[in-house]
């Protein structure tokens, strides 16, 4: 009989191309929600610091 040719190599390679490709993404996400946070609470620091100085207590 005819037997169906399995192709578990490429599924497994696709499946890591897919996974790695979405990791870096993910990573990329990340970094930015990091780097946009860090500089909202700069800012709000900043606020904070200048309503202190003004204060002429």
């Amino acid at each position: 009989m005819f037997r169906p040719r399995t192709r578990k190599g490429q599924t497994a390679i696709e499946y890591l191309l897919v996974t790695a490709s979405l990791f870096f993404v993910f990573v990329i996400m990340f970094k930015a929600l990091q780097f946009a946070l860090a500089n909202q609470f700069k800012r709000g620091g900043l606020v904070i610091i200048k309503m202190y100085k003004e204060d002429p207590w």
